[in-house]
């Protein structure tokens, strides 16, 4: 078998897992939870994913975001400039001021829409009007993290999170170029995403669902690659 085979197999055998797991959970639907959801995906850009849920169960621990009034700025700064626990090891965070702004404009812009994220998520058409508004109106929020926000929430499973690892698979199996440019603008990154669902119809999985999968095979195998 080939090593673009190998890869496709051990995504196909890991996605039924993923869907008993989801199947099993419940859409995160309560606005603490949502709010959570939502900062972790806002922090979570260019940091690792473990330091960013630490960030954001910081932020949910303290109720910065909840509520209809403004958020101050400089509260959500002093909160990430905290010292985390990540693992066994104190990290800190390293945007507190920019992700504060960028968490302060996302709370204005989803209450001069709605009486919160609940209410705002319901008046969507779709998923993908969903994630235009998002990408047009949270700050820091582009189509991956938007689309993740998404998932995570489990308000659909048919939007893609191309990350880096789903993009280096796509490369490794021949469905394009591991290339993240183009992917911050909501056009490119549907012609890529596109093609990533065509192939996880042809699998017969959610491309949202498979993404998850792709992940971690990746993980997998790029720590395999390291060590070897």
């Amino acid at each position: 078998m080939t090593h673009a085979g190998r890869l496709e197999q051990a995504v196909v055998c890991i996605y039924p897992e993923i869907q008993r797991r989801v199947a099993s959970s419940e859409a995160k639907t309560s606005e603490t939870v949502l709010w959570k959801e939502l900062s972790c995906c806002i922090l979570s850009s260019q940091v690792k994913y473990p330091l960013a849920v630490a960030a954001a169960e910081l932020l949910e621990e303290k109720g910065h975001l909840l509520g209809r009034a403004p958020v101050c700025v400089d509260t959500l700064e002093n909160t990430l400039r905290s010292t985390l626990m990540v693992g066994d090891r104190h990290q800190r965070y390293r945007f507190p001021q920019a992700k504060a702004q960028q968490l302060a404009s996302t709370h204005r812009a989803v209450h001069a829409k709605a009486q919160g994220l609940s209410g705002l998520l319901e008046g969507f058409l779709d998923a993908a009007d969903a994630r235009r508004w998002f990408v047009a109106h949270a700050a820091g929020m582009g189509p991956k993290q938007a689309s993740m926000f998404l998932r995570n929430t489990g308000i659909t499973y048919g939007l893609a999170v191309l990350d880096r690892h789903v993009l280096d698979y796509m490369s490794e199996i021949g469905l394009g170029s591991k290339d993240s440019s183009g992917l911050s603008n909501l056009n490119g990154y549907s012609r890529r995403e596109e093609i990533l669902k065509n192939y996880a119809s042809g699998l017969g999985m959610a491309v949202g669902l498979m993404d998850w999968a792709i992940w971690i095979v990746m993980r997998v195998f790029k720590r395999q690659e390291i060590c070897a």
